[in-house]
């Protein structure tokens, strides 16, 4: 039993391969920059986990006479900071993915797109010889039953009742 690779025709097999080649490669960079943003979230989760944690200890541990007015607005400062730099590297990690996709799709468009023509050309090739062997067909039946002399019933009413 023939395998439903094996029964493509050759411009149907590049075509798939073409566009498995090119999904392959869009997955494989969507997969990277997935993984980039899960490292780039989970550091900063991280670094804010531990900033709030140390806040709060000294929350709670500083006793309030020796609290300083001053450290607010820097922790606020540090936590912006922190913020700005999160935000930079997303839109870093953004237009790289961008770039990527970019280049995925310059490396593989123009080979999908050929194959895709070569399998148009022989899906027309196909069906206009389907086409001319079925008209050619229906010309021998055609021709066939002219060669048989017509039944009674079949002739016209005029020929068949002259009695």
């Amino acid at each position: 039993m023939n395998s439903f690779v094996e029964t493509l025709s050759p411009a149907a097999r590049n075509h798939a391969e073409a566009r498995i080649d090119y999904y392959a490669d869009l997955s494989q960079a969507v997969l990277r920059s997935l993984r980039q943003l899960s490292e780039v979230n989970v550091q900063f989760s991280r670094e804010w986990l531990d900033e709030s944690t140390a806040a709060m200890q000294r929350a709670v541990l500083t006793p309030p006479s020796e609290r300083s007015a001053d450290a607010t607005p820097q922790q606020a400062t540090a936590l912006l900071q922190k913020l700005q730099s999160y935000h930079q590297q997303l839109a870093k990690l953004a237009t790289d993915f961008q770039a990527e996709i970019n280049n995925v799709a310059q490396q593989h468009v123009p080979q999908t797109a050929r194959t895709a023509t070569e399998l148009a050309d022989a899906g027309r090739k196909a069906a206009g010889q389907h086409l001319a062997d079925e008209a050619s067909r229906f010309a021998n039946i055609a021709a066939q039953n002219q060669a048989f002399p017509q039944a009674a019933s079949m002739q016209s009413a005029d020929e068949g009742n002259k009695s």
